[in-house]
């Protein structure tokens, strides 16, 4: 079994069981040196999705699942792995005073203009970052994140 963060959509468990049954919440973690931001237009969600680019002054809260290499593979496809929307990537992630190496998934692109999000994708992140207890400071970030349009009910 491989351990994956996700920071996105994904950390809502909701979306992760479609996707694949079979993951399992392995802990609330943290990546340090990274920022969540927008570069990736998606037509399914309306608007900006997730990324994390590397900045030293920040960080991102997510969570661990456990998941088959099977489970993974299948991320790779609903990430865009294969058309180059994403890259998987190996990151040390922080679980209160540990270091784990985990999978996740970074844009192929890293400068430019971030693309507005929507409030359904923030709500579904929001959805996640609650149904976990990620802290109460990220909670408000992602609250006050600037979105498009309407934001919705988590």
């Amino acid at each position: 079994m491989e351990l994956y963060f996700a920071y996105g959509s994904n950390l809502w468990t909701g979306q992760m069981h479609r996707r694949c049954p079979s993951t399992k919440v392995e802990a609330v973690a943290a990546l340090q040196g990274y920022r969540l931001w927008f570069p990736v237009q998606s037509q399914r969600w309306g608007g900006g999705v997730a990324s994390i680019a590397e900045d030293a002054d920040s960080r991102v809260e997510g969570v661990l699942y456990r998941i088959s290499w099977g489970d993974l593979k299948e991320m790779d496809r609903y990430e865009g792995v294969h058309v180059g929307m994403y890259r998987r990537v190996e990151v040390p992630v922080h679980v209160q005073e540990e270091v784990n190496s985990a999978w996740t998934y970074i844009s192929r692109v890293d400068e430019g203009a971030p693309f507005p999000t929507t409030g359904d994708y923030i709500g579904t992140i929001l959805r996640g970052a609650i149904e976990h207890g990620l802290s109460e400071g990220w909670i408000r970030f992602l609250k006050d994140f600037p979105v498009r349009d309407q934001r919705a009910d988590p």
